[in-house]
């Protein structure tokens, strides 16, 4: 909970640059292919989560980076206040939160949907149409595959889950039954 707060404070700061120089769905993209780079390339993102290695080695390090990948300004600074508050640890959890301001500025919804197999992308922007007409917003769905559901869908949007699984309606039958 502690780092989500932390999160978020970064996350507006970053945010609040953004809308107001037109840049915020810049600096997302951005963030995301430095993420990106920092899990396919550990030993030089990990290093900069690490206190034993010495500060001015881990700004070179970082500053490499940056200049590498022509990192906005907002950003960079983002990332060496991070890097001397020890706080990278922090970085894909701030991603996150500011991903989600971008969809709130840009009117869209992200969720996660179950299934016993993989869905077809009709059926999934099937899906994403009938939430979008209730939500009265985009809807973008993630698929993940899950053999316990038997069949159906389960479909996760803002800590509400709507589940039409085949799984979840034999629980509802197996209640029915033991109360009657």
């Amino acid at each position: 909970m502690i780092s989500r707060s932390i999160a978020k404070r970064y996350a507006n700061g970053l945010f609040a640059v953004g809308v107001k120089n037109g840049k915020y769905k810049e600096y997302l993209e951005e963030f995301n292919t430095l993420l990106d780079f920092f899990v396919k390339e550990p030993r030089l993102g990990r290093p900069l989560t690490l206190p034993i290695l010495e500060m001015s080695k881990r700004k070179d390090i970082l500053s490499e980076v940056l200049r590498t990948f022509k990192v906005s300004t907002p950003l960079s600074n983002l990332l060496m206040m991070l890097l001397e508050r020890n706080r990278m640890n922090y970085l894909s959890a701030i991603r996150d939160v500011y991903s989600e301001l971008v969809d709130e500025k840009e009117g869209r919804v992200r969720g996660t949907i179950w299934s016993a197999f993989p869905l077809d992308e009709e059926t999934k922007r099937r899906i994403e149409g009938a939430l979008k007409e209730k939500l009265k917003q985009d809807v973008v769905l993630d698929p993940i595959e899950d053999k316990t559901l038997i069949g159906g869908v389960k479909v996760s949007l803002r800590g509400t889950i709507f589940d039409g699984s085949i799984k979840r309606q034999l629980e509802i039958l197996k209640e029915n039954i033991l109360k009657e």
